[in-house]
């Protein structure tokens, strides 16, 4: 495994609009005039121009990024907040922090070296073997591929690659008022110590700071509950050619049943023969499970006792 990229290489291309997001452009470019988004801030002619015309056009990290600030807004977090939460987001994740599934220290450097030119090699191997990663990444990876070695990128690569739930959770000290910021993950597989240490952080800061916790994988499932987003996720590869027969099945009349099997062993089955829904809060549920790969196995069967099954494999170009 070297990054989410080289699963999912198209997730820095600019296709989604704001209107599925549900921001409006005069807030969005209120916000980047604020220099809250991850872009230069307008400059003056740019700010005379009609934002109601003006075309904008997000990768997956941006509009996850701007669903964050959005939650944090419905909040009434305040842009200061924002402001320095936005430069954890962007910047490079430290080496003893890295967490990303059971990576070891070997595997991490191996998963670099293979995006450096290899007359780098020698040298990246001593950076990173004294955890200069900042300097090292920057320099030596391309600014689309970096992102996803910075902590907005650690997000997705937990939700989309690891399958694994994480809260990003902003801590205000007490006594000083200053700001820390974590990104937690919620790993039932973690081991006892790990799962005690975990406590131990939470009960700490409970007792004497204040938390604002906002889990992520709900905004990351928002890109696949709506089926306006449908060709847009099928543009970023993040629905394979099977997933994309079941949403075709979605809107299929001769379509008369959906059994999912999740990965931890739920059965859910969806009678469209009876639902009146399905094209409703029971399609956002099918299109979330399918997006976040939430399943062993999907069968579909038809009016015809036709079926068509899905296994949950390993990603395949699509």
């Amino acid at each position: 495994m070297v990054s989410i990229l080289d699963y999912y290489p198209l997730l820095t291309e600019k296709k989604i609009p704001l209107k599925p997001l549900d921001i409006h452009p005069r807030l969005y470019f209120n916000w980047k005039k604020e220099g809250l988004l991850n872009e230069k801030a307008p400059i003056e002619n740019e700010e005379q121009v009609n934002v109601q015309r003006k075309k904008v056009f997000l990768n997956v990290y941006e509009a996850l990024w701007v669903l964050i600030i959005k939650e944090l807004r419905n909040l009434n977090i305040d842009l200061k907040t924002i402001l320095e939460l936005k430069k954890f987001m962007f910047t490079v994740v430290k080496a003893d922090e890295q967490k990303l599934g059971s990576l070891s220290r070997e595997e991490f450097i191996s998963s670099i070296l293979e995006r450096i030119p290899i007359e780098f090699h020698q040298e990246a191997k001593q950076q990173l073997e004294g955890k200069e990663l900042d300097d090292l990444l920057n320099k030596k990876i391309d600014e689309e591929s970096v992102i996803a070695f910075k902590y907005i990128g650690s997000l997705l690569t937990n939700v989309l690659l690891l399958q694994t739930a994480v809260s990003l959770v902003i801590i205000k000290e007490t006594s000083t008022s200053e700001l820390d910021f974590l990104i937690v993950p919620n790993n039932n597989n973690a081991s006892v110590e790990e799962k005690e240490e975990l406590y131990k952080l939470y009960a700490t800061h409970f007792s004497n700071d204040t938390l604002i916790n906002i889990p992520i994988l709900p905004l990351v499932a928002q890109l696949f509950e709506d089926k306006n987003f449908d060709k847009y996720c099928i543009a970023f590869g993040l629905f394979n050619s099977h997933e994309k027969k079941l949403l075709k099945a979605l809107n299929d009349d001769s379509c008369k049943k959906i059994s999912i099997i999740k990965y931890d062993s739920e059965q859910i089955t969806f009678d469209l023969t009876k639902e009146i829904d399905v094209k409703g809060d029971n399609a956002k549920e099918i299109r979330k499970i399918l997006g976040l790969k939430q399943y062993e196995k999907v069968e579909v069967t038809y009016r015809n006792d036709k079926h068509l099954v899905i296994k949950n494999t390993k990603r395949e170009n699509n």
